[in-house]
């Protein structure tokens, strides 16, 4: 596995390259802390992520990015489970949450779409054997 190495060696990028990235991190943290809430920091604003971004900082709450890489999110040491199931797109990784629900936080987090309903606890049904919720979460 790749060694992260903090700020050190992070060279400075510009600024509409840093805003990019700053709006994607900001979108991934929120979703980790979505699904991970008790566990992850709330995450600074997307445009003080873009100053930091800009500044060199590579290391936020655990979360690596590499600016040149495509999506510029490299590691999470907090949510590896939502980092594989959003950024590699490894949906098994979240057995807990359906996979639509988590492809639509995916889309939310990689393509800007729309902000998807809260995830909520999945148990499944006894009756059918399929996965439903409780009651559903609303934002």
């Amino acid at each position: 596995m790749r060694r992260f190495e903090g700020t050190r060696g992070m060279r400075k990028i510009d600024a509409e390259r840093a805003a990019k990235i700053g709006d994607m991190l900001y979108r991934y943290m929120r979703a980790r802390r979505r699904f991970m809430d008790q566990f992850v920091d709330k995450p600074l604003p997307a445009h003080e992520l873009a100053q930091l971004i800009s500044s060199g900082k590579n290391d936020f709450d655990e979360v690596y990015i590499e600016p040149d890489a495509n999506p510029p999110i490299a590691f999470d040491g907090k949510a590896h489970e939502v980092f594989q199931a959003l950024i590699k797109k490894r949906y098994p990784a979240t057995p807990f949450w359906h996979p639509q629900l988590v492809a639509s936080w995916r889309h939310y987090v990689i393509g800007d779409g729309p902000l998807p309903r809260r995830p909520g606890e999945h148990r499944p049904d006894a009756s059918s054997g399929r996965v439903s919720t409780e009651r559903p979460a609303i934002l």
